[in-house]
């Protein structure tokens, strides 16, 4: 995965932690961590984002893999392009909303067995806490799984999700221990900047797709284009 995929997953999740602050924050300050012994709240704490994150890789596993399909196809150019369409449009008529895009009775099988962990103070279902928050519909994660399709790799998916998820774990863990850092004045400007970095990750996404700067063998592997010029790819290259 390139730099400038790092640099966006890192951005979108650093960005769009603040999101996570409104969506994600009332849970992370209902987590029952006052009921563990204080040797297990550190460990705790960090299993329950190791599991957030792992989530978010898993699922950009799936979209990585669907990606190195479209691009196996051939489909490599149109997939960025039409990735970069898709968060333009969806910026202008959802008028920068990023709340989840099902409703909350499709996310029932999610938060039911989030519920029962909640009442469950036990390492075990800090785990599962965080993995099924990863699993959460949420506009911002979506916005994410754009740019994981886009890698054109399992492996370059699962990177650029769990980048994203690190990003919003320091926005997270301040929220749990020092809540008064994140008013709602502070939120609703972080909120208005969204839409500015969904247009931009669109932008950069069109101007990969109309202007790439690799292009891709038979086998999937990318082969950069040097100059500007046309490079033939040889099938029977290893």
């Amino acid at each position: 995965m390139s730099s400038v995929w790092i640099i966006a997953a890192l951005t979108t999740g650093l960005v769009g932690s603040l999101h996570c602050v409104g969506m994600c924050g009332p849970l992370a300050m209902a987590l029952p961590i006052g009921r563990l012994p204080r040797s297990q709240r550190g460990l705790a704490m960090g299993l329950y984002h190791v599991s957030r994150v792992t989530a978010y890789a898993g699922l950009g596993t799936l979209a990585g893999t669907l990606g190195q399909g479209l691009l196996l196809a051939g489909f490599q150019r149109s997939v960025s392009v039409a990735a970069g369409l898709f968060l333009l449009l969806w910026t202008v008529f959802r008028q920068g909303k990023f709340s989840g895009l099902t409703t909350s009775r499709t996310a029932q099988w999610i938060t039911r067995p989030m519920s029962r962990f909640l009442q469950s103070p036990t390492l075990g279902a800090f785990a599962g806490l965080g993995f099924l928050n990863g699993l959460l519909p949420c506009g911002f994660v979506y916005v994410a799984l754009t740019g994981a399709v886009t890698t054109g790799s399992a492996v370059g998916g699962a990177a650029y999700m769990g980048l994203f998820g690190l990003g919003t774990v320091p926005a997270l863990m301040l929220v749990r221990f020092v809540p008064d850092l994140f008013p709602v004045t502070l939120r609703r400007r972080f909120t208005a900047f969204m839409p500015v970095l969904t247009v931009a990750l669109g932008v950069l996404l069109l101007v990969r797709g109309v202007y790439p700067s690799t292009v891709a063998d038979r086998a999937g592997h990318e082969v950069p284009l040097c100059h500007g010029g046309r490079t033939e790819v040889n099938p029977k290259t290893p």
